[in-house]
């Protein structure tokens, strides 16, 4: 093997007298140490390999925990341990040691492909543990699992000289099911810079994801020495959630980092999506740029900046700029949640033309007291609620509305409220579509950093400005994006590429030659035929909206409907059946409905269909005025979530929902029985909870019908209105 010549160029000078010594001439070639055919165990093959060597170990399971008692060097090259193919298993079970792989103050080293497992019962140790200084170390392509007990982390760097860790590559790892907590899977600690942390998959851990630490004196005594200058980039965390505290793990954290890149990640369905803050008193997180990500479904915020109290740390002076968020708000407020953005002790930050969709409770900022001189700007907000409840907070003053939060606070003048026009969220597309009012409406500002790309690698500014998230439309640029079917690069339509990049006809959305409409798909009875010409006057359709009557196409390619209640319901059989209270006070967190259905025919359980299942139920409650009706309420209750069968008998279906996060519907109760002994009740409250205008006009009366299980429904009218005020109604059917 090669091992033989390089051991005796070592020797030179210090052994003995060799003949390529003398002539100056020979050099020592790198050797390639196999494991286990060289060596029995990687162990040993480490301990003789040096800079420029490798260590190459076949396929098997090795019950080693591993010590790199040298490295290599920047004139020699990297001692590099690798996976000659497949992937090595390096495992734990039974061998004493904190660390499945120790670097301690070594430089260029390489560590990769390996599956690394099984360290259990661990009170503070690693996967692969990085301490001291050194330089050029890479972590690459490794599988992480089963790190167990705690402070039971999978990558740990340790900065804890005078000397950094300078230019340490993490890399391609992944990295799922391991017991960090109270540490982190990934962390950077003390005196590390210039570090890349990408293309990494963390799923399934019980504190943070990814952690950049500065000013903890228990790892590196100067607090001035923290994680700093480096980029974090394209990693995917999911699930990070704390398993103490509350729950307030990020997916990515900054805590007392500086000048660090976070950019083209994914954090989904952690506590908390990438979080810049500093826990330890007298740190300043600062200089860090979060761009470019993608923060979805996790459950109790988006992104969050700020020391979480007075005492501690701070974020001053960090720019969170063209991050698309979606649905941070899980939990919901009852549960902790914060919504989209959550501030806390923080000043100078800027958060520029992001994309913000809140979840069912349209909560988008929340700040509760610290935040000083924060600028929110070209940013764009929308939740599939109504828009007047829409909730922003700021140093504990909440406002109600994108307006009023506009016209409190001064922030977000130039910002949009709009549905964004997203491919498909829920199904984790978060590219824009053509007609998105996103498209060019970001920071005019904006030029794009060397190397910034968008969500899929591509130029972060197409066309006239820079697009609001992380996503940059690209249609007519020439070439065929993920989402594109076609680009000729142009935004000409009728050409054989449409103006949203894809094929020109029937059914992609855009009408061309030969076309009369097209609404974007080839299914009849919504007005445009599938051959896309006009369906007849009078043709059936379905306008979305669950308190009209009367749907059909107009002819022109709308479906039109009147807004009144059904023919033919079940009503109560006595007077005073049915009561409504009805509030629209100036404070919309203080609106209020409660409607309860008694005292009609029999009500069979199976009537109510199974609300837990499958069955959606709307309350619309019309005001009749001169033979015209018009809507007060229409609040709908989908089925699933809140919903559960009434236990006992007669049984029914119930449901609770503290938040009022559909539609402000808090409680709904529906109760079978024979003529009489039925009964339903609805109770609304708060900004979610939309209401018309009231008095309701002289003579005039209100009417009310609950929709539910296969196209039945329950009604009242009522023709005397005990009390019909502004912002008041109480009334007791006929």
């Amino acid at each position: 093997m090669l091992r033989t010549s390089l051991t005796s160029f070592r020797g030179c000078g210090l052994l003995f007298v060799a003949a390529g010594c003398l002539l100056g001439g020979a050099t020592a070639r790198a050797a390639v140490l196999a494991v286990p055919g060289d060596y029995p165990t990687i162990q040993l093959a480490l301990d003789a390999a040096g800079p420029g060597d490798t260590v190459e170990v076949a396929p098997g399971v090795y019950f080693e925990k591993l010590v790199f008692h040298h490295g290599g060097s920047a004139q020699g090259g990297f001692l590099t341990l690798r996976a000659v193919s497949g992937r090595p298993v390096l495992d734990g079970t039974g061998v004493a040691g904190s660390d499945m792989i120790l670097i301690e103050s070594q430089s260029y080293v390489r560590v990769s492909g390996f599956e690394i497992r099984n360290n259990l019962g661990v009170k503070d140790g690693s996967g692969i543990r990085v301490t001291g200084s050194g330089r050029g170390i890479e972590l690459l392509d490794n599988v992480i699992h089963d790190i167990r007990g705690k402070n039971a982390m999978a990558i740990t760097v340790y900065g804890t000289k005078p000397d950094p860790i300078d230019g340490i590559v993490i890399r391609g790892n992944q990295i799922y099911d391991c017991e960090p907590a109270p540490s982190e899977a990934l962390t950077l600690n003390g005196n590390v810079v210039n570090f890349e942390v990408s293309d990494n998959l963390i799923r399934d851990v019980n504190n943070i994801g990814i952690d950049l630490i500065g000013g903890e004196t228990d790892i590196q005594p100067d607090p001035q020495l923290v994680a700093r200058t480096g980029v974090v980039r394209g990693n995917t965390v999911i699930r990070a959630r704390a398993a103490y505290g509350g729950g307030f793990a990020a997916g990515i954290y900054v805590d007392g980092g500086r000048d660090i890149v976070i950019e083209n990640n994914l954090v989904r369905e952690s506590d908390l999506g990438i979080e810049v803050g500093a826990e330890n008193p007298g740190i300043v997180a600062t200089g860090v740029v979060v761009r470019n990500n993608v923060v979805a479904e996790n459950d109790k915020a988006g992104i969050v900046f700020g020391g979480y109290d007075a005492s501690v740390g701070r974020a001053d002076g960090n720019l969170f700029q063209g991050n698309t968020l979606y649905h941070n708000n899980r939990l919901g407020r009852a549960s902790g949640g914060e919504g989209e953005i959550w501030v806390q002790w923080a000043g100078g930050n800027t958060v520029r033309h992001n994309l913000v969709v809140a979840g069912p409770e349209g909560v988008f900022i929340s700040s509760y007291q610290g935040s000083t001189n924060n600028q929110f700007d070209y940013n764009l907000y929308y939740y599939d609620g109504d828009p007047a409840a829409a909730r922003f907070e700021l140093n504990d003053i909440a406002y109600s509305g994108f307006p009023a939060w506009q016209a409190g606070t001064g922030q977000d003048g130039n910002s949009l409220y709009a549905d964004p026009l997203l491919v498909a969220p829920a199904a984790g597309d978060f590219h824009l579509t053509s007609t998105s009012p996103a498209v060019d409406a970001g920071w005019p500002g904006f030029s794009a950093a060397a190397g910034e790309t968008d969500l899929d690698g591509g130029p972060r500014q197409v066309g006239a400005g820079v697009d609001i998230g992380a996503d940059e439309f690209a249609c007519g640029n020439g070439i065929v994006d993920p989402g594109e079917l076609c680009d000729d690069g142009n935004l000409v339509s009728g050409d054989g590429c449409d103006a949203n990049c894809t094929p020109t006809g029937c059914g992609n959305g855009i009408v061309t030659a030969g076309e009369q409409c097209d609404d974007g798909n080839q299914a009849g009875g919504d007005c445009c035929a599938p051959d896309c010409t006009f369906e007849p006057a009078g043709s059936a359709c379905d306008d979305g909206l669950p308190c009209t009557r009367g749907d059909a196409c107009d002819g022109g390619g709308t479906c039109t409907a009147e807004i009144r209640p059904a023919e033919s319901c079940l009503v109560p059989s006595v007077p005073h059946g049915s009561r409504i209270r009805l509030r629209r006070p100036p404070s919309a967190a203080k609106r209020r409905l409660v409607w309860r259905w008694a005292k009609g025919p029999a009500l069979e359980g199976a009537a109510f269909g199974d609300p837990t299942e499958g069955t959606d139920y709307t309350l619309c409650v019309y005001a009749s005025e001169s033979g015209l009706y018009r809507l007060l309420v229409a609040s709908t209750v989908t089925a699933g979530s809140g919903w559960s069968a009434w236990p006992g008998k007669p049984g029914g279906f119930r449901y609770r929902d503290r938040g009022g996060t559909k539609g402000g519907t808090v409680r709904v109760d529906l109760r079978p029985g024979p003529a009489g002994k039925g009964r339903v009740v609805w109770k609304a409250k708060g900004p979610r909870l939309s209401v018309g205008e009231l008095p309701v006009a002289a003579s005039g009366q209100v009417v009310t019908e609950l929709d539910g299980a296969e196209g039945g429904c329950l009604a009242a009218s009522f023709s005397v209105l005990k009390r019909n005020e502004a912002g008041k109604l109480m009334a007791a059917s006929d």
